[in-house]
């Protein structure tokens, strides 16, 4: 263990958190240190591994007929509600679309979809059968300069992701016209559950998931970067889904092997009810959202 680590995106020192193994998929069976900046507080993965493409195996994306996806984009209305609070319509670019819930979403709502994705087959789809502009890219920050100007940019659970988090977010800054939304959603690492399971929280997902960044973090930032916060919300309705996904992953032990079945749902439904009136309070949801509107 290297006992001398600072945080990349503070510079501050960080101490060892945790070990954990790649449990959500189990493709291998290394361990992963994770450490925590004593200033920011945003945890870290210490040592990313060089073939980290390989922790996003081609089933890590199911390809949907459109009739599939449009059904799931119909789930995605209080996202939009959210964006649409501050900005209607324009041009919006979806960092990490995946195959295109969202951006299917987006597209029947009426923005201007242009999609980054790093999934070669996933951008094929988004073309061809979503219909929208997809740029092939791991490096976002790379592209979004030459762009021009976009009215929106979302960040739905990716930022997690990214090797240079902070550099993406100052290039969306760039990218974004005068009061323009930038909507980032987020695992919570000040969250009831984590402080509860630790490294068994679903969100750890080792090693995919390189950052997990309080939301006090990202809004000093954001703030640095002339963002300012419009709105964050936790128990939102994705955020209530994703409190019932963590304890029913907690409940399964090895999610990677064993599947849900109902009595692993009732069981979760049942927690998560009993610790709703904790977890929807204050920032003890498992993930956040949180809107900034460009100054």
């Amino acid at each position: 263990m290297n006992q001398e680590a600072t945080c990349p995106l503070c510079g501050g020192h960080a101490e060892f958190a945790f070990r954990v193994g790649d449990r959500n998929r189990e493709i291998t069976d290394r361990r992963f240190e994770y450490r925590r900046c004593v200033s920011c507080r945003t945890l870290f993965l210490d040592d990313v591994p060089s073939d980290l493409a390989r922790y996003y195996p081609e089933d890590y994306y199911g390809l949907p007929s459109l009739d599939v996806l449009d059904r799931a984009a119909d789930g995605e209305a209080p996202k939009l509600a959210l964006i649409r609070a501050h900005a209607d319509g324009g041009r919006l670019v979806e960092i990490g679309a995946a195959f295109g819930i969202f951006a299917r979403a987006a597209q029947r709502a009426g923005f201007e979809v242009t999609a980054l994705e790093m999934d070669a087959r996933c951008c094929r789809y988004l073309e061809e059968v979503v219909g929208v502009d997809a740029i092939e890219t791991d490096a976002p920050q790379a592209v979004l300069d030459d762009l021009g100007p976009a009215r929106v940019i979302t960040l739905w659970h990716v930022l997690e992701h990214l090797p240079r988090p902070w550099d993406v977010l100052a290039a969306g800054a760039r990218c974004l016209e005068p009061g323009g939304v930038l909507a980032i959603a987020m695992p919570n690492p000040a969250s009831l559950q984590f402080r509860v399971l630790g490294a068994r929280w679903a969100h750890v997902d080792a090693p995919r998931h390189l950052f997990l960044i309080p939301f006090e973090a990202l809004r000093a930032r954001a703030d640095a970067l002339g963002l300012r916060l419009a709105e964050v919300v936790t128990s939102d309705p994705a955020g209530r889904y994703w409190n019932v996904f963590g304890w029913e992953y907690a409940i399964r032990g090895r999610p990677a092997r064993r599947g849900s079945n109902r009595v692993t749902r009732l069981l979760a439904g049942t927690l998560a009810l009993c610790v709703a009136p904790l977890e929807r309070r204050g920032m003890n949801g498992t993930t956040y959202t949180a809107v900034f509107v460009k100054e």
